[in-house]
């Protein structure tokens, strides 16, 4: 989880960097890795990834590898979410941990009007990069509530206009 941390940082402050940069410029990155954007295998590794389409990169490192992927994956394995399946992804993932965001979700078609606030503090910048990041095992709950009864409940409450606000509460908080 560190390491993705790690690598989300990296890439919200590297996102304007040139489209044509890859990822052996970025240090612990194995060489002849092998490459998947969303969850599949890209032959041409990041050629015409657009860095500010991407929400997630995984690097991973083992012995594993080699007996899940072969001789292709002893030096690496790199998996890269684009915004838009990370948004599928976990707005999946909240959907089957509560209810009530299913419902809303379902209602507004996306999740364009809604507030994401983490374990107290609002999401208001890259929230598809943020959120790609959360594992449903490190989840306590999932609250939908109107912005008016969530703004006593976040501490660096910002006013917008968002329709709901999503309060996520992590179990790594406690």
């Amino acid at each position: 989880m560190r390491l993705r941390f790690i690598i989300i940082t990296c890439l919200l402050v590297w996102r304007t960097a040139a489209m044509a940069q890859d990822l052996s410029s970025i240090p612990g990155v194995p060489e002849n890795a092998l490459i998947f954007v969303d969850s599949v295998e890209s032959k041409k590794g990041m050629e015409g990834l657009d860095p500010s389409k991407i929400a997630l990169i995984d690097i991973v490192k083992g012995a594993k590898l080699k007996e899940k992927y072969g001789p292709r994956g002893e030096n690496g394995v790199i998996f890269i979410e684009t915004v838009d399946f990370a948004r599928k992804r976990y707005t999946r993932m909240f959907s089957e941990i509560s209810q009530p965001y299913a419902k809303v979700l379902k209602e507004h078609g996306s999740d364009s009007s809604f507030q994401y606030v983490l374990d107290s503090s609002q999401i208001n910048n890259s929230v598809p990069q943020m959120l790609a990041a959360m594992e449903r095992k490190n989840i306590e709950d999932i609250v939908v509530m109107p912005p008016n009864v969530a703004k006593d409940l976040v501490k660096d409450y910002e006013p917008n206009d968002k329709l709901l606000w999503v309060l996520i509460r992590s179990k790594t908080t406690k």
